[in-house]
């Protein structure tokens, strides 16, 4: 069966952006071969590149729009030259479309409000412990319901007293790990969890324990034991004597002691550095004198952790200590506070977008847009697939005939449009054999139907965004354009300049009038910078000495002591030749420049004269260029009937 619902789907969206982007022709400043150009559009380049474009070469209104024509000619014939269904220049244009659209999924005040959040979190460090019963992500309404009653039930029974906390996490948390400690997770700080338990460990009251929270690991209860502020982060260096994890007495005792020794040579004042890079068993460290990275809380084992934090002035160091790597002496280097919410912001924007938090922003866009379009969802039939599926489904092996005869109920409707459960049933065949399966039928059809209703509605809004968003319409017609405009200008004038070898040196032949030398003087400029080295200098060019030979000698002792530049200098073009211009030989100029003595040798004066194409070769191309533009463009304009609605331009000189 083909896969015609989702045809009508794109097709809807399609239609839709269609049916949107009509425009008032009244508006329309002037038409190539009967195809309108807006009065809106040339306003927004206009004024874009106005104040731009005044600086540098001042332009009227009337010399901006013949430009504008111009430009809207050439891409005119890219488009009729097909350069517009070129697979580059879709993939071009497509990728910088994406990237202009990211923001309109985007809800920047959640986004904001995550920030601030973050940083007064920042700010603490909790304790707490927790209580989890799986759940998998994509669970269906009954299995996520069942897991919900049994931890809210939990829940009343530790607040009844019938079971400690402690007790119940040893007994029926899933977190084996946590669960040995009675759930106690120890301290922690922001970014350490997923976004919805950091909420919960923070928003609880010391004492309390949370409701139920679900992450994407089932189902929690939080219990909150205690806040202190931020320990922020440290940067130590240490020393550690390593101690295998069975080694006998014998050997611990043999660690312990060499570590002594070491802190009885610290004590007496040997250097860490060279005592980590002699004995420490951490090699990578050791190498750097034992420096280890700055490193917050829940990097480090605990141990380690605290006694990192409890030192205080920089140099000092800890007596001794074990963990279950060995036995360690740590010296802080330097303790890192809070930073100041600016310093910390571009740091934690990107964390929120790498953490799960950071899809909360798309979510609010996802509700706005539901509520704007007056979705409405219908659960019972959303259920009805799951039972019309079959096990061969989970195992990329159902291939069903027939369904959207049978599967006609409404499973959403959003903006008048109606989706019926075939069309689900579409979107799942579609993605099978990519898919990873659920455990049952019932999460595979809920989590397919999530995720068809967020991608319909944000294909839906993205097809819509040139008409909603005037700003965003100018941006990606200039930027479509914008590719058009080089790759026709490449075919048709830069590249043919560069390749038509004949008609570049025709074109030189007949305009070398152009190209013309003026007089110009051979010299050397030799710049010193000390007094007494230009004595000598001076003394040495008097005698013939070479300047590279001088140069080579002087700058031995000072690389910056003498500087020179040979060359064919034109007069008018370097103020130090045109002071000695008409003189011939060494030359002392009279004032130094960045107070450093000046000497010009000249060597001769060449006359007027022709240059030679390869002397001009890049102003020839350039030139050659402009002469291919300017004949192309009157092909252009002949080619193409241009009509300017006069009224409208006055309207628009008007406004600027």
């Amino acid at each position: 069966m083909t896969k015609k619902h989702l045809t009508t789907v794109l097709l809807f969206v399609s239609f839709t952006f269609s049916a949107l982007s009509q425009k008032n022709t009244s508006n329309v400043l002037f038409t190539i071969d009967n195809k309108p150009v807006y009065a809106d559009e040339f306003l927004a380049i206009y004024r874009k590149n106005r104040d731009i474009g005044q600086q540098l070469d001042p332009k009227s209104p009337e010399e901006y729009l013949r430009m504008y024509i111009d430009f809207k000619l050439k891409v005119k014939e890219a488009r009729a030259q097909g350069l517009d269904t070129s697979e580059n220049y879709r993939n071009e244009f497509n990728s910088y479309r994406a990237s202009l659209a990211k923001p309109y999924f985007v809800d920047n005040t959640v986004n904001e409000a995550l920030v601030q959040e973050a940083y007064q979190r920042m700010q603490k460090d909790v304790r707490a412990g927790h209580i989890m019963l799986e759940l998998p992500q994509n669970a269906g309404p009954s299995d996520t319901l069942k897991v919900y009653n049994e931890i809210m039930k939990l829940r009343q029974d530790i607040l009844a007293g019938k079971i400690s906390f402690e007790e119940a996490a040893q007994k029926y948390s899933k977190d084996t790990y946590s669960a040995r400690q009675g759930g106690d997770l120890g301290f922690f700080t922001v970014f350490n969890m997923v976004y919805p338990f950091e909420s919960a460990a923070y928003n609880t009251p010391i004492g309390q324990i949370s409701m139920p929270i679900r992450t994407q690991f089932g189902y929690h209860l939080v219990k909150k034991y205690e806040e202190r502020p931020a320990r922020g982060q440290v940067e130590v260096a240490h020393i550690m004597i390593s101690v295998p994890q069975n080694a006998d007495s014998a050997k611990v005792a043999e660690a312990e002691k060499k570590i002594y020794e070491i802190f009885e040579r610290i004590k007496s004042f040997e250097s860490f550095e060279a005592l980590a890079r002699q004995y420490s068993d951490d090699k990578a460290s050791g190498r750097n004198g034992g420096k280890l990275p700055p490193f917050g809380i829940n990097v480090m084992v605990k141990e380690f952790e605290d006694k990192a934090f409890s030192l205080n002035v920089p140099s000092s160091y800890t007596e001794p200590f074990r963990t279950q790597y060995g036995f360690h002496i740590v010296q802080l280097i330097k303790k890192y506070p809070i930073p100041s919410f600016e310093e910390a912001r571009k740091e934690l924007e990107v964390k929120i977008q790498r953490d799960g938090r950071g899809n909360l922003s798309r979510e609010a866009v996802l509700e706005r847009l539901k509520r704007e379009n007056n979705y409405q969802e219908y659960p019972k039939n959303i259920n009805a697939i799951a039972k019309f599926l079959k096990p061969a489904y989970l195992k990329n092996e159902w291939n069903p005939e027939n369904y959207d005869r049978k599967m006609k109920k409404p499973i959403f409707t959003f903006a008048g449009k109606t989706f019926k459960q075939s069309d689900l049933i579409d979107f799942m065949l579609l993605n099978q054999a990519q898919d990873a399966k659920s455990e049952t039928l019932e999460r595979e059809v809920w989590k397919n139907f999530h995720r068809f209703v967020e991608t319909y509605i944000f294909s839906y809004e993205d097809s819509r965004l040139e008409e909603k968003y005037p700003e965003f319409r100018y941006l990606v017609n200039e930027y479509r354009d914008g590719i058009l405009l080089f790759e026709i200008m490449e075919k048709e004038v830069w590249g043919k300049a560069i390749k038509d070898s004949l008609g570049l040196h025709e074109f030189f032949k007949n305009n070398q009038s152009k190209y013309q030398w003026k007089e110009r003087m051979r010299a050397t400029i030799v710049k010193v910078t000390t007094d007494a080295v230009a004595k000598q200098v001076e003394r040495d060019l008097k005698r013939n000495i070479s300047v590279d030979t001088i140069a080579a000698r002087f700058n031995k002792v000072n690389p910056l002591e003498i500087s020179f530049e040979r060359g064919l200098f034109e007069k008018g073009t370097n103020q130090l030749i045109d002071n000695v211009w008409g003189k011939k030989g060494l030359n002392k100029l009279a004032n130094k420049e960045d107070d450093r003595t000046v000497f010009v040798i000249v060597q001769e004066y060449l006359p007027a004269g022709p240059k030679t194409f390869e002397e001009t070769r890049g102003i020839v191309i350039t030139d050659y260029q402009n002469h291919l533009e300017k004949v192309w463009l009157e092909f252009l304009r002949k080619k193409y009937n241009v009509t300017l609605n006069q009224e409208v331009f006055d309207s628009i000189v008007k406004e600027l």
